[in-house]
């Protein structure tokens, strides 16, 4: 006679409840932990996209104060929200600088104003001081600027 052994091999209902359990934690942990980078690296790109739209305001700042006969506006010692000057030997005067409609604007004598900045970056503060020469240190331009709600500060210096 042959004796048949009855042997149930499987998982039971508690080691599949455990399974199920271990197996959401790792998984709804994994799709956090890729959130979280998502998330890190819009936010780094966003900070890269704005230093860059600011420098750029800077170099073009820069550019232009190269070669500056007059500087119209502001006054010596005096902070202003335009920026208007005269370059040696161009046919384009007044350069002009100003904060309009969330952006950092450049009129070139009779052309129209372009804007500098792109849409992604809002410029919501712009002032120019001139500062005046003193004790070594050559006449400059002091450019402060908000950018998507931070603060930015660049001295540049005039050469004549």
């Amino acid at each position: 006679m042959i004796k048949i052994q009855n042997s149930l091999r499987g998982f039971t209902l508690i080691e599949t409840l455990i399974f199920i359990t271990l197996t959401s934690i790792i998984i709804g942990s994994s799709l956090v932990i890729v959130y979280q980078i998502i998330e890190s690296n819009n936010v780094v790109s966003n900070k890269i996209l704005v230093e860059q739209e600011v420098d750029f305001l800077f170099q073009k700042i820069k550019w232009v104060l190269i070669g500056v006969v007059n500087i119209n506006n502001p006054s010596i010692g005096l902070t202003s929200p335009t920026l208007s000057v005269n370059k040696v030997n161009s046919n384009q005067n007044p350069f002009i600088f100003n904060l309009e409609l969330s952006g950092v604007w450049l009129k070139r004598g009779l052309d129209s104003s372009v804007i500098l900045n792109s849409q992604n970056v809002t410029i919501t503060n712009l002032s120019f001081e001139y500062l005046p020469a003193n004790a070594g240190a050559f006449e400059a331009i002091k450019v402060n600027l908000t950018a998507n709600g931070k603060n930015f500060t660049n001295i540049i210096y005039l050469r004549k």
